[in-house]
């Protein structure tokens, strides 16, 4: 499997790593479970392993770095879009802008 790379950075620098290992995933859950039972390092927002946090199953390795920000698009096929759609864009701006 061909290595991917990641770009970490804290208040004054910032460094690209290297990353592969034996499994490629999509699947958010997978990922932290499979981190959880040691078996390997994830990258990933607090909110998503707070609850492995907070009972001793994941531990912070590099406290203060945090990994650079990735553009996400919302795709649609018109500019005319229902309500709930128009509310779902606005929810994930006010979310994942931070």
């Amino acid at each position: 499997m061909a290595a991917m790379t990641n770009t970490l950075g804290d208040a004054k620098r910032s460094a690209t790593v290297s990353v592969g290992g034996r499994f490629t995933l999509n699947s958010v859950g997978m990922i932290r479970r499979l981190a959880a039972l040691d078996m390997g390092i994830v990258l990933m927002p607090e909110e998503i392993v707070a609850d492995e946090l907070a009972g001793g199953r994941l531990r912070r390795i590099l406290p203060g770095w945090h990994g650079m920000p990735t553009p996400i698009y919302a795709i649609t096929e018109t500019r005319l879009l229902p309500a709930k759609t128009q509310r779902f864009i606005e929810f994930l701006r006010q979310r994942l802008g931070r």
